[in-house]
């Protein structure tokens, strides 16, 4: 019996020290493939909005972030200090809540063993997910999250693609003053969110600042399905410039809302609806002459070593996908270099080190520029072009070392 026991021992010590040693070395996981052989895998964690209000943006992100993730395994992996790791990225879907999405974040780290995160979409929902990622020390990649507050607590973990917000829809003020000199009255709207109200506050002070009259200025309820009130406040103010900071769904509301009112204003803008073919789908000939900024479009002259030049990147997304990137999708696939980048120059799946490594990056990609402040925002890139939708198509508009089509003036 004593000689069973011990058996058995020695048989328990060897299972836990094998164990041990499986979860150790670099901090990756080892999967199986078909024929046996062992794979090294790189974990990464995204809570996405896959339903929910902003269920079409998260959608075209998981797009991006897909088409890197095939394109490094494609090309054998990421190097770390000589050996190959392929990405696996786990998905939980947060139906556009904040705090849902800050609990699966947590599942991911806990429970999924992720290495790395790559970020939810909108600034709110990042604001509550950076939180935990601080929490726990894991790097956070976010690529379409720049409300300035975010950037504000001093997380260490955490890094943006965007530049700020408050200079989303400045290109667009700085058109209209080449265009028209009696452009003058302005109206700003805005959803109750993060990232729109910072949109809202620096659009306002860069229209004063320029000479502008901002001649109604206010916030809506984010889930509000009637925007009629406002918009019939606005033509009463004689507002001849239209911005709205919200979303797909908020854009599509504010058109129809107008036209049902016969308010014409001769330029009408938006942060984020007309580079989404679902804007123009929704409203048809309506979406004619509609501007909004452009944080990338393909025919940007960027260049970089994984997708090639900004052109490229638009034909492979196209072939995998059929349809023309966003600029959504490109920050999602340019938010998976940076992770990819900072991990082979630090040569470790450290997180302090990927982290240093993420610091000093400098590199060249087919989005443009990317590197870091003290915040963690990218300041390679500092403004947004403007895009316009002509003949049922988004071209560029401004500035005109971009210009594809000159603007449609005044808006149909």
């Amino acid at each position: 019996m004593k000689h069973q026991r011990l058996i058995y021992l020695i048989a328990l010590i060897l299972g836990i020290t094998l164990l041990l040693a499986g979860c150790g070395g670099s901090g990756g996981t080892t999967s199986q493939d078909n024929k046996g052989k062992g794979e090294k895998v790189l974990k990464i964690g995204a809570s996405l909005s896959f339903t929910g209000q902003l269920s079409r943006e998260g959608n075209l992100t998981k797009k991006g972030y897909d088409l890197w993730v095939k394109t490094v395994n494609n090309a054998g992996g990421i190097n770390v200090n000589g050996e190959k790791y392929k990405v696996e990225i786990v998905y939980k879907d947060d139906q556009s809540e904040a705090q849902r999405s800050a609990k699966l974040t947590e599942q991911l780290i806990t429970e999924e063993g992720v290495n790395f995160l790559l970020g939810p979409y909108s600034s709110g929902i990042s604001a509550a997910t950076a939180a935990i990622a601080e929490k726990y020390n894991k790097l956070t990649i976010v690529p379409l999250a720049n409300a300035p507050s975010l950037y504000e607590h001093g997380y260490k973990n955490l890094f943006g693609v965007l530049p700020l917000a408050t200079t989303y829809l400045n290109g667009v003020l700085d058109l209209a003053k080449t265009l028209d000199p009696n452009l003058k009255k302005v109206a700003i709207i805005s959803p109750d969110a993060l990232f729109s109200l910072s949109v809202a506050e620096g659009a306002k002070k860069y229209a004063e600042a320029n000479g502008f009259q901002v001649v109604y200025y206010d916030k809506y309820p984010a889930d509000t399905k009637d925007l009629s009130s406002m918009i019939t406040n606005i033509k009463g103010a004689g507002a001849q410039i239209f911005l709205g900071t919200g979303y797909l769904a908020d854009g599509v509301l504010a058109v129809r809302n107008a036209k049902d009112l016969g308010y014409k204003p001769a330029i009408m803008a938006f942060t984020i609806a007309t580079s989404i073919p679902d804007f123009r789908k929704s409203l048809g000939a309506d979406a004619e002459g509609v501007m909004g900024g452009e944080w990338w479009t393909p025919n940007m002259k960027w260049k970089g070593d994984i997708f090639g030049s900004a052109e490229d990147y638009a034909k492979l997304f196209k072939a995998e996908y059929g349809e023309e990137p966003a600029y959504y999708s490109a920050a999602a696939s340019v938010s998976g270099i940076i992770l990819q980048k900072a991990i082979e120059k630090a040569g470790s799946l450290d997180a302090d080190a990927v982290r240093n490594a993420m610091r000093s990056l400098d590199i060249q990609t087919f989005w443009g520029p990317i590197r870091f402040d003290e915040r963690g925002v990218n300041v390679g890139t500092s403004s947004a072009a403007v895009s316009q939708i002509q003949n049922g198509q988004v071209v560029v508009v401004w500035p005109k070392e971009l210009q594809q089509n000159k603007p449609l003036y005044p808006k149909p």
